[in-house]
């Protein structure tokens, strides 16, 4: 492992089996939500992972956090193959690898006070000694985002949208970790906090040295915060490159579809781009099409790509696509 890296995934795959409906009975048929894919994230970087819904992206963040357990693969954490660890030597590792769901609403417990949810991975860790020195540390991390000791007492109902994130943001900072999986963190909220929201996350990954996966399906905002941006498409790695370079001179049909759909703020210049449209929709994880899995909406579809899988391959520095127009 690389010591540039805090992060190698190394062909992982996650198989949901089918239990109900009618391939339930079908022995072997599964759910192919992530399949075989690898890449890299260097420390105190963030690393964007884009797609449309159905793509795997949440999948590979859980599946990396063994909230769901790798069918195939390793995943590869400061030199540790956590996929390979047990229930409780995972436990160990859990600290320092948090995940922040993107759901604000639905990920902090109705029932528990800000403290308790705050201070509870605390004590899970056995991290600090006290219940003060927990009430204290909890209180810190809730002024660095924004909010005020005194809800500390608070139930989430109390709370808005921006807040409850914040909340979540503060449960995961809450153990020091140096590893965070954002679960699209700001999809659920008004456009006007995600901004708030997005600028929190620069600002303490500045302040705590900490890397981020970001999973998000908006481009735009992907751009904006990430130094790499990994594109998936039906369980595979489409694209990787530089965060710059994948929007200036994206070369998967696909990323190049996606880039089209960001706006520009420029009306002369939005009015005289191509709006790359494609048509049908994304095919599924259960009958994947065969050869490339994008080639039934790709208008640069080759016999080729009907046969046989392309191989993400490197084109520049720094650059891998997976596309026959380019792996030759």
């Amino acid at each position: 492992m690389s010591e540039d890296n805090i992060l190698e995934v190394h062909n992982l795959k996650k198989y949901f089996p089918i239990r109900s409906g009618i391939f339930a009975s079908t022995k072997g048929v599964m759910v192919k939500a992530v399949d075989d894919i690898s890449f890299n994230v260097k420390r105190g970087e963030t690393v964007g992972l884009v797609g449309e819904t159905g793509s795997g992206k949440t999948t590979v963040g859980r599946t990396i956090i063994r909230l769901y357990d790798p069918t195939e693969g390793q995943v590869i954490f400061e030199g540790i193959d956590i996929a390979s660890l047990s229930e409780k030597e995972m436990n160990k590792v859990r600290r320092r690898l948090q995940m922040i769901f993107q759901d604000p609403y639905a990920s902090l417990d109705p029932r528990l006070t800000v403290e308790e949810i705050v201070t509870e991975p605390m004590e899970i860790h056995n991290l600090y000694n006290t219940k003060q020195e927990r009430r204290e540390r909890a209180a810190y991390i809730l002024n660095l985002l924004g909010l005020n000791p005194e809800h500390l007492s608070r139930f989430p109902h109390e709370f808005s949208g921006g807040q409850r994130q914040r909340i979540g943001l503060a449960r995961a900072l809450a153990v020091e970790p140096e590893f965070i999986i954002c679960d699209e963190p700001v999809s659920a909220l008004d456009v006007s906090i995600q901004a708030q929201i997005i600028n929190t996350f620069e600002d303490l990954q500045d302040e705590f040295n900490l890397t981020y996966l970001f999973i998000s399906h908006d481009l735009a905002m992907v751009k904006h915060i990430s130094d790499e941006v990994i594109v998936m498409y039906l369980g595979k790695i489409m694209e990787i490159a530089p965060s710059k370079e994948i929007y200036d001179k994206p070369l998967h049909p696909y990323t190049q579809a996606l880039n089209s759909a960001v706006p520009i703020p420029d009306p002369v210049v939005e009015k005289k781009r191509e709006r790359i449209i494609l048509e049908g929709d994304i095919s599924s994880n259960i009958n994947l099409p065969t050869g490339c899995r994008f080639n039934p909406r790709c208008k640069y579809t080759m016999n080729i790509c009907k046969e046989k899988e392309p191989q993400l391959l490197e084109v520049s520095a720094g650059h891998k696509v997976a596309c026959y127009l380019y792996n030759k």
